[in-house]
């Protein structure tokens, strides 16, 4: 994707370093190295997308980019000790404990808890407004890496692991890229943010036509 190029530092969120270093390593301690890398992966996204709703010509979006980062980096701190079920809910009570141990200020901490919270959220596209929240731009930079060929990979895997005595026929394994399409469709629909949608528009089709490919090859190999 490319960065717009009117660039300018952040005029309404002055990253504040030390609070983020101190998320940082915690989230490090907590989560481990693979745990680390695939949060910082999520920051990355949510700076670029901050950035870029922040120099849009037509109604910039102001966002509290230290409360977004924070959250980015906090969002799955629970999964690790508590597992993924209602995870969102534990990791914004671990941030908030966390947050308040380093003496941050209220408003920032709610802000974190609040996008934690929300970041699982879908609004249907006809109920949103135009306010874009830390929360749905969480959303989104999550939401981004699960929009490439990646995804079909991991997909494959968990279905493996969740039925390992299934026989996989050419008509089960159609059935089930069916479904991941469909669901990478829904996941590309959902996000909130044109950035979002420009930086995952050409991994998402790549891997729409990988998989049509694919669908359409089992199809032709399997009898009706």
């Amino acid at each position: 994707m490319r960065l717009s190029s009117a660039w300018k530092p952040w005029p309404h969120s002055i990253m504040q370093t030390d609070i983020i270093q101190t998320v940082a390593r915690y989230t490090e301690k907590t989560m481990g190295q693979e745990g680390f890398h695939y949060v910082s992966a999520i920051v990355a996204n949510c700076k670029i997308l901050a950035l870029e709703l922040e120099t849009l010509e037509e109604s910039p979006i102001t966002l509290d980019l230290d409360a977004l980062v924070i959250a980015a980096y906090l969002h799955d701190i629970s999964i690790v000790k508590h597992g993924y079920q209602e995870h969102h809910v534990t990791s914004a009570e671990m941030a908030v404990d966390f947050l308040r141990e380093c003496d941050t200020d209220v408003e920032r901490i709610n802000k974190v808890e609040q996008a934690i919270l929300t970041h699982m959220e879908i609004v249907p596209i006809e109920e949103r407004n135009a306010a874009i929240s830390e929360g749905q731009v969480l959303y989104d930079a999550d939401k981004l890496g699960r929009l490439s060929g990646l995804a079909v990979v991991t997909s494959l895997i968990e279905f493996g692991a969740h039925y390992p005595n299934q026989a996989v026929t050419s008509e089960i394994l159609a059935t089930i890229l069916h479904h991941i399409e469909e669901r990478f469709i829904e996941l590309y629909q959902s996000l909130y943010t044109e950035p979002a949608r420009t930086m995952a528009r050409d991994k998402f089709n790549r891997s729409l036509a990988f998989l049509d490919g694919v669908i359409e090859h089992l199809s032709d190999a399997t009898p009706v």
